[in-house]
């Protein structure tokens, strides 16, 4: 990555096969995105940080957290370093 470089994926449940499907959903259970997405932004030191947005839509909810690489809640880790994962493998 370099200075003001963006890396984003979108998901969708429906289009994984049943092990990824089965791992995401497990991920968004330890993030509790709805839970965060109450205190986001979550704001943290560090100017030339990564910051991260991540929003999940289920039911007919969205709910969107920011955060910055700083202040990266660790239940919130696994799901965006999976996120990150698929993102550079799309590349």
């Amino acid at each position: 990555m370099f200075a003001g470089g963006e890396l984003a994926t979108s998901v969708r449940a429906a289009d994984l096969d049943d092990e990824s499907r089965g791992v995401l959903e497990r991920h968004l259970e330890q993030a509790g995105v709805e839970r965060l997405a109450e205190r986001s932004p979550i704001t943290g030191p560090g100017a030339d940080m990564f910051q991260y947005e991540v929003t999940v839509e289920r039911g007919g909810t969205r709910s969107s957290v920011v955060v910055s690489q700083t202040a990266l809640p660790e239940e919130l880790r696994p799901l965006v370093e999976w996120l990150e994962q698929r993102a550079i493998d799309e590349l």
